[in-house]
């Protein structure tokens, strides 16, 4: 019996493995992927949406994944798809992870808010170069400065180079040139909370979200 039970185990394990490269191959015509099975979220429009609130939305994705062009986390503090970038696995590239913690439309340029749940593969239509230079009509702006007398926490920092970018959320200020930040940072990293220089890096600038409903809310004065 104990030799059945050993042989049933390894046969599970080879046909586990076998699943996970038709899982995670993302080749070939109707291959299965890590999104297909894991990503059935949603969306819906809200009227209110806090800097706590994207705090609170943001924290809950540290230590899972990151997926260059992705959206979907499944929220099991660990990345389920590691050592497999660009293609389909768990997690949002930089831009995506922002687009989805600030409760932004998934229409360039609309405004109000609207909520999506982590497990919705949705990565938004802003690139980091969107975010490094918003027209008048985005959603967010560039702030004049990168002072802690200018940003507040959700605000966040955002470089762009021909080669790429980046952006990471100010998740709580620190001092001297460094927060913490909450940031979808790379295959390698996955998504993390981790005390930066980003503030005092000259490629950085600071943007904010506009239109956040104040965190006094529903008790404002």
């Amino acid at each position: 019996m104990q030799r059945l039970v050993g042989g049933l185990v390894a046969g599970a394990t080879i046909g586990l493995l076998a699943a996970q490269v038709l899982v995670w191959s993302g080749g070939g015509a109707g291959a299965a992927t890590w999104a297909d099975a894991n990503c059935s979220g949603s969306g819906w429009s809200v009227g209110t949406w806090r800097r706590a609130d994207a705090q609170s939305y943001a924290q809950r994705a540290d230590r899972e994944g990151y997926e260059w062009g992705g959206g979907c986390y499944k929220l099991n503090d660990r990345d389920d798809t590691p050592g497999v970038p660009d293609s389909s696995g768990e997690g949002a590239d930089c831009s995506g992870f922002t687009f989805k913690s600030w409760a932004l439309r998934n229409s360039y340029g609309a405004s109000g808010f609207w909520y999506w749940q982590h497990e919705k593969n949705v990565h938004g239509p802003y690139s980091t170069a969107d975010l490094y230079a918003p027209p008048s009509t985005a959603p967010f702006r560039t702030l004049p400065d990168k002072s802690y007398a200018t940003t507040a926490y959700m605000d966040a920092f955002v470089y762009r180079t021909s080669a790429g970018g980046h952006i990471g959320m100010i998740y709580q200020e620190g001092s001297s040139g460094s927060d913490y930040i909450v940031e979808a940072k790379s295959d390698d990293v996955g998504t993390r909370i981790a005390y930066t220089t980003y503030r005092s890096q000259s490629a950085y600038r600071a943007i904010q979200r506009r239109d956040w409903t104040p965190d006094c809310y529903p008790k404002c004065a």
